[in-house]
């Protein structure tokens, strides 16, 4: 008897997290209906797409996405964590989150905070910066090396470093030393004006 009660305490275990699990990723697929204006299988070919582009499980990259979204609450005060971290650095700091194509392709990075120096580096708002693509953000050339970087950061899980020119026509915007590290499915992208020769991107 008290075998089968256990048993069937792990069996209603498991579908308590397996339900848990649906939900998360019905909600995930939701974020992506609404932002990418896709259907519910578009939906969730994005979420699939990016967890094996990541090689991350589904259920984390659905808890992610709907974390990022503050659905709920659910990031249970992360954005502000993050926003106070990455201010405290002196230097231009980005997270940003892939916005998967349905085919599986990473086309583009969304913003999903930067901090201080970033918002001064743009003379922009964080309004006008947050939800933005990076293509939006850094048109042309320097637009695209920060993509590629970011897409070989989230596909192999290193870091990436190199030259970059996030500003091509303001001088003071030259020869910046950009730096790209994968957080769970994630990029945190930080930058600082280059003091030497390094690696091409």
């Amino acid at each position: 008897m008290r075998d089968e009660l256990l048993n069937v305490r792990a069996e209603l275990d498991g579908l308590r997290e397996a339900m848990s699990r649906r939900a998360v990723i019905e909600q995930a697929k939701g974020v992506f209906m609404e932002r990418y204006g896709v259907d519910d299988e578009g939906a969730f070919a994005r979420l699939v797409s990016l967890s094996q582009s990541t090689n991350v499980k589904l259920v984390q990259i659905a808890a992610d996405v709907v974390a990022r979204s503050g659905i709920g609450g659910a990031d249970n005060g992360r954005a502000h964590w993050i926003d106070r971290a990455l201010d405290a650095f002196g230097e231009p700091a980005l997270v940003l989150s892939p916005v998967p194509t349905e085919r599986g392709a990473v086309a583009d990075f969304q913003v999903d905070h930067a901090n201080r120096s970033v918002l001064r580096w743009l003379g922009r708002p964080r309004d006008r910066v947050v939800r933005s693509a990076v293509s939006e953000l850094f048109p042309a050339a320097s637009g695209t090396l920060l993509v590629n970087a970011c897409r070989r950061t989230l596909a192999t899980g290193t870091a990436v470093g190199g030259p970059w020119l996030p500003g091509e026509d303001d001088g003071e915007k030259r020869g910046v030393r950009l730096h790209a590290a994968r957080i769970a499915t994630v990029v945190l992208v930080t930058w600082q004006r280059a003091t030497g020769e390094s690696d091409p991107l």
